[in-house]
């Protein structure tokens, strides 16, 4: 299998984070693709030109990140989805750590438009993230007992934050998040996966 990603996507690094996580990393290469580069292999396999996007064995691609961690999750037993999978209130829950992704991809979005950025969507941005956060800190204890897509969605997040805005200083407003997000900063596939430009 084919992993194609960028080091600044947070949908592709928690697609980096399963693989590992899943010891699947003898079976999925993963290659760097600049997305705004409009690279042929990337757009041959998604029309959307967006990352991840993985290619497997068979040569089929599967693009958005919660398909390919599915798949992914699939193939090594199910583990990272397990307690998700029957739980509504677990399923709520990631729903909104993918919500969180979409408002802070769509915030730096904005911001690269410079002079034309909204201040109007600029504070919804903002505002969508402080509920969100708040919302999750308020339900640490509900989280799954055991390493999984939430944990990965919520702690790409969180880096991202850092990464592309660093002026939000999450970890000043929520230090219930950031004491939880510490226990899990070390792990090799969280350190191995850290966004860059």
């Amino acid at each position: 299998m084919k992993l194609i990603y960028s080091t600044a996507s947070p949908y592709a690094r928690a697609a980096r984070i399963f693989v590992q996580e899943l010891g699947l990393s003898e079976q999925v290469e993963e290659v760097f693709r600049h997305p705004f580069e409009n690279p042929t292999e990337l757009i041959e396999a998604n029309p959307l030109c967006k990352v991840p996007c993985l290619i497997d064995d068979s040569g089929n691609a599967l693009f958005d990140s919660q398909v390919i961690c599915e798949y992914l999750d699939a193939q090594a037993g199910n583990r990272l989805f397990n307690e998700i999978n029957n739980d509504w209130h677990l399923k709520t829950l990631y729903s909104l750590t993918r919500g969180l992704l979409d408002s802070a991809v769509a915030w730096q979005q904005d911001k690269m438009r410079a002079e034309l950025q909204s201040d109007f969507w600029q504070e919804r941005f903002i505002k969508s993230i402080d509920r969100g956060l708040d919302y999750l800190e308020q339900r640490l204890n509900e989280l799954p007992k055991n390493f999984s897509a939430i944990h990965i969605n919520l702690i790409a997040v969180l880096d991202y934050l850092d990464f592309r805005h660093a002026e939000y200083q999450w970890q000043t407003k929520f230090s219930k998040l950031k004491d939880w997000w510490l226990s899990y900063k070390e792990k090799p596939s969280i350190v191995a996966t850290q966004p860059k430009a």
